[in-house]
């Protein structure tokens, strides 16, 4: 089941980054960013089972905490937008404050603290991830770079976890975003 659990995960957000990638490449990449906002959205579920399963408390929330700015990014994405609303904007932040604060806290109250190199790799997955999605649902091309940090941790604590599957989809995504954040970069100029 672990497996079945590593390929739907991986597949989903292996074919996000690769969409959002591509939209980074076309003069209108809105359909290609959409199809990257919604396969993300349907490789999550097995993410969190998986990071449920070997008490990622940290990582999990994470993914939860994401599902708004993912959403957000999909309702910007169809109506032509690069900035929310102010209380929709305010709102997505403070539901990813409060599931980043559960998920540190019940990881602390399980480890008796940060003691673990995993929980080290689930935090600054956690802060390149929660604020990469949020400045990429606002097409800001820093989000980019904040996907490598996010992808490379998430990669050795999928190694160290005995998940090969997940840590080879996690270097190849930190391949794409390289190739999204220059891309980026090139079309902010």
């Amino acid at each position: 089941m672990d497996v079945f659990f590593q390929i739907w995960g991986g597949t989903g957000y292996f074919l996000a980054k690769a969409f959002l990638v591509r939209a980074e490449f076309v003069d209108d990449g809105r359909k290609a960013r959409l199809a990257g906002w919604v396969a993300y959205l349907l490789g999550l579920p097995a993410w969190v089972f998986l990071f449920a399963g070997k008490q990622d408390w940290i990582a999990a929330a994470m993914e939860i905490a994401g599902v708004p700015a993912m959403i957000l990014g999909v309702v910007m994405t169809w109506q032509y937008k690069n900035n929310p609303h102010k209380i929709i904007d305010f709102g997505i932040k403070l539901f990813t404050g409060l599931m980043i604060i559960i998920g540190v806290s019940y990881s602390v109250h399980v480890f008796n603290g940060i003691k673990t190199f995993s929980q080290i790799l689930e935090i600054v997955s956690i802060i390149g991830y929660l604020a990469g999605t949020n400045l990429l649902a606002k097409r800001n091309p820093f989000a980019w770079l904040l996907y490598m940090i996010a992808h490379s941790s998430m990669s050795l604590l999928m190694y160290i976890q005995g998940k090969p599957i997940l840590c080879v989809q996690q270097i190849i995504a930190v391949i794409l975003v390289i190739a999204g954040l220059i891309r980026a970069w090139k079309k902010a100029r």
